[in-house]
């Protein structure tokens, strides 16, 4: 196990919290669009964040944690945008 660097942990610290954040958003807005925009954001930053941590498993966890409130956020904008 590598040990993860400050830029490492932030970065996967960030998209857990921009995860965290789109999803809010997501059940706030009354525009699914952006709801459905925010969290496809908040995926590709998790993605980016997932490839960066890949060497650490608890970088990696976090940065699946904000990939999971990013997929949230964007179910939330299509379920709003269909019903």
């Amino acid at each position: 196990m590598q040990h993860s660097t400050a830029l490492t942990k932030t970065a996967c610290i960030a998209a857990l919290v921009i995860g965290v954040l789109s999803a809010a958003f997501a059940f706030a807005t009354k525009t699914p669009t952006y709801a459905v925009a925010s969290g496809a954001a908040a995926g590709i930053v998790g993605l980016v964040s997932l490839y960066i941590g890949r060497k650490n498993i608890d970088d990696m966890q976090l940065a699946a944690a904000g990939i999971f409130m990013a997929v949230v956020a964007c179910l939330v904008g299509l379920w709003q945008m269909y019903n």
